[in-house]
């Protein structure tokens, strides 16, 4: 039935509900008192009453006064076209603005000086071979380090889901303690960032434990975030951090972050993780001078029995990868120096801090 028939067919069977009179035969066929009702209620015209009645009438509507019996008006639970459609429209402008505000999203420092963010690589904390030694030793260091912070580029537990659930099996931490782990985790220290890795995305139902147990106010974003680290003085930064960049090259393992770079020359410092190796590479492009660094940091799993079986090496270092900027430096060499240790880099950061004092 058409919406504008149906619109008519809903306003006879309220009209008549209330009890507004039926059309008697003494009445004007063409003036009779439900159907002026309908008219005034709708704001059409008298023919175009008499019109969709029989429009209605031709899709086997029978009129409410003829039935042998009523059955009462409900409403119904859906909304109207006319409302779903103004509905979706606010929710695209919603999401679109959304997606405008994470284009580049502003991240502010209220403290001057140097300063050093720390984006370790995956944790997977319930693996047997997440090195926790270490972990605790480079969220020991940008704690104690004045002007340091920490960001996590994913997959902070292995959170095994599908056809890989058999592998809870295999690990020693049960689930319950998976996530507690990773509550610690998110607790250990004041993060400045989260990205969530394919490992952290296998959740059911959109269900996201991690947005839970973070600390409120937390900047947390999926997969990837493009961020500018606003400072009080001097010149800001951009980072593009992701879990992963696409691209993949064999002989050079910073191929996806070079691809990025070369395509979008947008910041100041390209990085990921989530391919458990590491890599550090500062360049000038030669055409438009402009200095940039590209990094994967290799996390904290080590001991991998899958990587093995497929004979793949393991790395030892670089399981975080430190940049320290200094906004206020003249070269642009300096403003932004990366290192593959966390507590090498904290030194640097203090040498800094304590120069530009």
């Amino acid at each position: 039935m058409d919406e504008k028939v149906r619109e008519l067919v809903t306003a006879l069977e309220e009209l008549y509900a209330e009890g507004v009179p039926a059309p008697s035969e003494r009445e004007n066929p063409n003036h009779p008192s439900i159907y002026m009702a309908a008219r005034k209620r709708l704001g059409i015209a008298e023919s175009t009453v008499r019109r969709r009645v029989q429009k209605a009438q031709a899709d086997g509507f029978i009129l409410p006064w003829e039935r042998e019996f009523t059955a009462p008006v409900l409403e119904s639970p859906d909304m109207s076209s006319d409302d779903l459609v103004d509905h979706v429209t606010r929710r695209f402008e919603q999401r679109r603005r959304a997606s405008e505000q994470r284009k580049w999203i502003p991240l502010k420092f209220h403290k001057t000086g140097p300063l050093a963010v720390s984006f370790l690589g995956d944790p997977h904390v319930d693996d047997n071979g997440c090195n926790w030694t270490r972990l605790r030793e480079d969220l020991h260091t940008i704690n104690q380090t004045e002007g340091m912070y920490a960001a996590s580029l994913g997959d902070a537990s292995n959170n095994w889901v599908g056809r890989l659930s058999r592998l809870w099996a295999s690990q020693e931490t049960s689930g319950r303690q998976s996530w507690q782990l990773v509550q610690w985790l998110l607790q250990a220290t004041d993060w400045c960032l989260l990205v969530k890795g394919n490992h952290d995305l296998w959740l059911p139902n959109d269900a996201d434990p991690i947005e839970w147990l973070k600390v409120p106010g937390t900047l947390s974003q999926d997969w990837q975030a493009r961020i500018e680290l606003q400072f009080p003085k001097g010149r800001n930064a951009k980072v593009w951090a992701a879990h992963d960049m696409p691209g993949h090259s064999q002989w050079n393992p910073l191929h996806a972050q070079q691809k990025r770079a070369k395509f979008t020359q947008e910041a100041d410092l390209y990085i990921s993780g989530h391919r458990h190796t590491w890599a550090l590479a500062q360049y000038e492009d030669e055409w438009t001078n402009v200095i940039y660094w590209t990094a994967r940091a290799k996390g904290y799993k080590t001991e991998d029995s899958f990587a093995d079986r497929l004979g793949h090496g393991e790395q030892r270092h670089g399981q975080a990868i430190t940049a320290v900027f200094d906004p206020e430096a003249e070269s642009p060499i300096s403003y932004l120096v990366c290192f593959a240790d966390v507590q090498e880099a904290a030194e640097y950061l203090r040498w800094k801090r304590a120069k530009c004092a």
